[in-house]
């Protein structure tokens, strides 16, 4: 339709006031406002987008309306795809009607639908036309002289089927029967009325059988308030009938009432039907219409019982003077909106001025389309929950894309209208000419605060309210930007959800974002506006990113206008990988060098073995293949080498050809290296040993798989307390976290046992039956680096007697009483221990092989000089013990030499106890004040069995290595050791 006469610019803009839904106040329905936005999309029609704070919710709410004042330039139009069944979405159906040359104003989703066939709920009426009966449900209707009617069409159709039927008293009356609906799914209820448009296969669509009459239009239309005079053309007893252009169907079902079978029945080819059209009060006016399944508000009143859940909606409103608003809601959409009830959105519309609404679809189905003034085709102007869901149909306000070309005002945009001081906003600006259609027209930028670089603004730092205008060929048009100088609170976001601490596992990495928001709102802003710092060697920042490398604790800052936030980051514990402990098997051997697997306690530094290698150079070194794979997080080795001083060179051989040096063999003692592994995933192949030495010997032990250059020298935790009969054992490792089971161990009197619970938290508990007691309980654990860690408590029993004369009263009687009936000590033949009588070489032997559990070796060669004069309850004993290097001799007038009878010295006996455990226990430091005194022989297992409280020294804080240790003093350690 054409205007009949120009508005001035002057007149739009007072239009544009009295169309503003004002929602800049408080709303009691949906909360706080927070921000309005008006755009003129055409003559007379609004749209409005307004965002609150609902307290109630804690969270936003963000609704768009578009107020639509009749007028001749814009027309509502009710859509639906090619046939009533078939679904369309908004932004389909827009681009269907731009295909026709329409402007599409704005538009929106329209009735409820049933989802297995797509058919409306309520009426449909289009061009003026009746597709759809109203089923009893209400409806927005559009007249053809502009007004607008909101309420129950009670569309009623009869249909005189053009024949008469005589009845038992010879009475002819004519048949006229109610159409129960037009274009609705056939149940038995009565006669429906199927139009071409009702399926794209155009047929009645029904499935069980029935009669079906077709007739032909000859006169009049399918509309509210006509007679439709058609002419039968075929009678037919069938499931479904086709149905022609021009054409529509009488049908029912066969086991329907008699009254309306038999009525069809009687029809036949020729007869001619009249139907007769009626609704409500100026239904018959209606040229648009759509059906709605809630009335929302009556007489400016809300209605009540309406469902409460908060959804997506869509609803139409009308107020007093007919405008319209088209309205929507979004939601389940935290942070952006949350919806409303049906109640909230007629109080809305009510607050809006509206008379009566009515609710359309909701959900995913709510869309709003709208052709901003800068472009020429539609677009989805609100946030659905559902993107592009196809509905049965809608209701759309067009105009006529012909341009005048004669330049009204320019439409002025920005990227973002809400940002933090200092970020850069994109500015656009577009003619729009007096039929409200965008043009080419030349302009000029400027604002009032901050500066423009080209078609960009840079807000100032002082934030502020921002007008941007553009002037040009005597119009002008502007848009306002605000820019926030301090925000509220700054947010670290990671995959857009806000995190206020963060746990990753070492070698993992996380992207990072920041956010500042500001009234509930997120504000746009530049990157390079936020500052990040970290705190704690655990990690990096990178490219976004924070990697996680050390285990431990951070603190990671962002801070943005002046506003800061923290976030606590942790980077657990992962285990790091045992490699090859040594413990068991061989390497493989080459031309170059020879692996033996090697126990002697003074050749290994943890467990009970090491790789011995003697190696004699070839051309270029000496190479041991060794095949190991690594992945992440495990980016280096750590690797244990006890070297030969040779001053040659140790590396790794990757399958690749790559060399990675581990170091220079300049030591005698044992060395830990960390080896930083290529970052190219590898296989390593082989030890290559390279330098100016032909030969030597160098051991290995404890090839660990670690990451971040973590070397653990640190032995496991291990807290222990008794409950009764129980055992209760709390177990941690500082570097590999909580360990698995097979890294602990517990004991009971020396001997290990099975039952006991371990849980994922460290947690250890094991109960012991009454004839146990008493008992020494030890529990132990072992970490991915071989470090170990041991704790023992006691487990007393009903007091007994003392099973010695002498040690009624001796400090050592505990443990005597303990270790003989544990079998490993004897007393003498009189019933005395004699704690305090010193312990020879070979009564030490025996004890220990006992204590030990092992194996005698009676016919076993010795290599002592004075083999011969070792007592035969001690010989086996030796024997056993030298077989595991556990004693060794000593050197007498040359000769190595057992010398059974000597008394057994303290730091002796510290040796060759210390040579019974496995490698690996912490060692004490400083603990004795004669510490240089203690043979270098007896030094490392002094200072292991000190740290796990095996042994002590004398009041002075000495220790006398070379006192004679007595007996009562062994069966305290060998009671500790248990």
């Amino acid at each position: 339709m054409k205007r009949k006469q120009l508005r001035s610019a002057a007149a739009l803009l007072a239009a544009i006031m009295l169309l503003s839904p004002a929602g800049a106040f408080a709303s009691e329905a949906l909360g706080e406002d927070l921000a309005a936005k008006d755009v003129l999309l055409n003559e007379k029609t609004m749209l409005s987008t307004n965002v609150f704070w609902s307290t109630s919710q804690s969270d936003l709410r963000t609704e768009n309306l578009v107020t639509y004042a009749p007028s001749e330039a814009v027309t509502p139009m009710v859509t639906y795809g090619a046939a009533l069944t078939e679904r369309m979405s908004v932004a389909e159906a827009a681009r269907s009607l731009e295909a026709k040359g329409y402007r599409v104003v704005a538009g929106v989703n329209g009735d409820f639908y049933n989802t297995s066939n797509g058919l409306p709920v309520g009426i449909v009426i289009s061009d003026g036309i009746l597709r759809s009966t109203d089923a009893g449900y209400y409806a927005i209707g559009f007249c053809g002289d502009g007004s607008v009617m909101i309420g129950k069409p009670a569309v009623q159709i009869s249909a005189d089927l053009g024949y008469q039927m005589t009845d038992s008293a010879n009475y002819a009356t004519q048949v006229v029967r109610r159409i129960a609906a037009v274009n609705k799914v056939r149940n038995n209820g009565g006669i429906f009325l199927y139009t071409y448009d009702f399926n794209d296969k155009h047929t009645t669509g029904t499935t069980e059988d029935g009669v079906n009459v077709v007739c032909r239009v000859i006169e009049g239309e399918i509309a509210v308030g006509q007679t439709v005079t058609a002419v039968v053309e075929r009678v037919a007893q069938s499931a479904f009938e086709p149905i022609g252009e021009g054409q529509f169907v009488l049908s029912v079902n066969a086991n329907a009432d008699a009254y309306f079978v038999q009525g069809l029945l009687g029809e036949t080819e020729g007869n001619l039907v009249t139907l007769t059209i009626s609704g409500g009060d100026g239904w018959e006016n209606v040229r648009e219409a759509l059906g709605a399944l809630y009335l929302l508000a009556e007489d400016g009143a809300v209605t009540r019982g309406l469902p409460a859940d908060a959804n997506p909606r869509t609803a139409i409103g009308l107020r007093a003077d007919g405008t319209v608003l088209l309205y929507t809601i979004d939601g389940r959409k935290s942070g952006h909106s949350i919806g409303a009830s049906l109640a909230q959105v007629g109080a809305r519309l009510v607050e809006l001025g509206c008379v009566s609404a009515v609710c359309l679809d909701g959900g995913g189905s709510t869309n709003l389309a709208v052709t901003e003034p800068s472009e020429t085709s539609a677009t989805i102007w609100n946030v659905p929950s559902e993107t592009g869901r196809r509905v049965s149909n809608h209701l759309f306000l067009v105009a006529s894309a012909e341009g005048s070309g004669r330049l009204d005002r320019f439409y002025v945009k920005t990227s973002q209208d809400l940002v933090l001081a200092g970020s850069r906003v994109t500015v656009s600006a577009r003619g729009v000419d007096t039929n409200h259609i965008p043009m080419d027209a030349a302009y000029d930028l400027s604002v009032s605060a901050g500066t423009l670089d080209g078609d960009t603004l840079v807000t100032p730092l002082a934030g502020g309210q921002i007008t941007v205008t553009a002037r040009g060929g005597g119009c002008s048009g502007e848009t306002t930007v605000r820019a926030v100088e301090t925000p509220e609170r700054v947010t670290v976001r990671r995959n857009g959800s806000a995190v206020t601490s963060l746990t990753l596992a070492p070698a993992s990495e996380t992207a990072l974002t920041a956010t500042a928001e500001w009234e509930h709102r997120t504000l746009y802003a530049d990157a390079e506006l936020f500052t990040w710092s970290l705190e704690g060697d655990v990690g990096r920042l990178e490219d976004g990113k924070f990697i996680a490398e050390t285990p431990g604790s951070g603190t990671l800052t962002v801070t943005a206008g002046g506003r800061s936030t923290a976030v606590p980051i942790t980077v657990t514990a992962v285990p790091l990988k045992t490699l090859e402990d040594f413990e068991e098997g061989t390497l493989l051997s080459s031309d170059s060098v020879t692996a033996e697997r090697v126990t002697s306690a003074d050749q290994v530094r943890f467990g009970r073995a090491s790789m011995r290698l003697d190696y004699e150079m070839t051309t270029g070194g000496a190479f041991l293949p060794i095949f190991i794979q690594t992945e992440a997080p495990y980016r280096d080795l750590n690797l244990w080498v006890r070297g030969d001083g040779s001053g040659n060179t140790l590396a790794l051989l990757t399958q690749n050809g790559g060399e990675t040096e581990i170091g220079t063999l300049d030591f005698t003692d044992w060395r830990v290296f960390n080896v930083r592994l290529p970052e190219t995933p590898d296989t390593l192949t082989g030890l290559f040993i390279r330098g100016e030495a032909e030969r030597g010997t160098i051991y290995l032990d404890q090839l660990t798989a670690s990451y971040a250059g973590i070397v653990d020298e640190i032995a496991p935790s291990v807290e222990v307390q008794t409950e009764g009969r129980s055992v209760r054992a709390q177990i941690a490792d500082a570097t590999d976290g909580i360990l698995n089971r097979s890294q602990i161990a517990v004991y009971c009197n020396g001997r290990a046992v099975e039952f006991f619970s371990y849980g994922t938290d460290g947690a250890l508990t094991a109960t012991f039956a009454e004839e146990d007691l008493p008992a020494r309980v030890s529990v132990t654990a072992r970490d991915a680096s071989g470090n170990l860690a041991r704790a023992s408590v006691d487990l007393a029993a009903e007091e007994t007697e003392r099973l010695f004369t002498d040690t009624e009263t001796h400090w050592a009687a505990d443990y005597a009483d303990f270790l003989y009936r544990a079998g490993i000590t004897t007393g003498y033949e009189d019933g005395t221990f004699r704690p305090d009588r010193a312990v020879t070489r070979a009564q030490f032997a025996a004890m220990l092989c006992r204590y030990l559990g092992l194996e005698t070796q009676e016919d076993a060669a010795l290599p002592f000089a004075d083999a011969e004069e070792i007592p035969a309850y001690a010989r086996g004993s030796v024997a056993a013990l030298y077989e595991r290097g556990i004693v060794n001799g000593s050197e007498k007038n040359g000769a190595l030499s057992f010398l059974p009878y000597s008394n057994l010295t303290r730091a002796q006996a510290a040796a060759m106890i210390g040579r019974t455990q496995e490698k690996g226990y912490a060692l004490a430091e400083g603990a004795f004040a004669d510490a240089a005194s203690i043979p270098a022989y007896a030094e490392l297992y002094v200072r292991t069995m000190v740290a796990q409280g095996v042994i002590s020294g004398y009041a002075d804080g000495t220790f006398r290595p070379a006192n004679n240790i007595t007996r009562g003093q062994m069966a305290k350690i060998l009671y500790f050791l248990m």
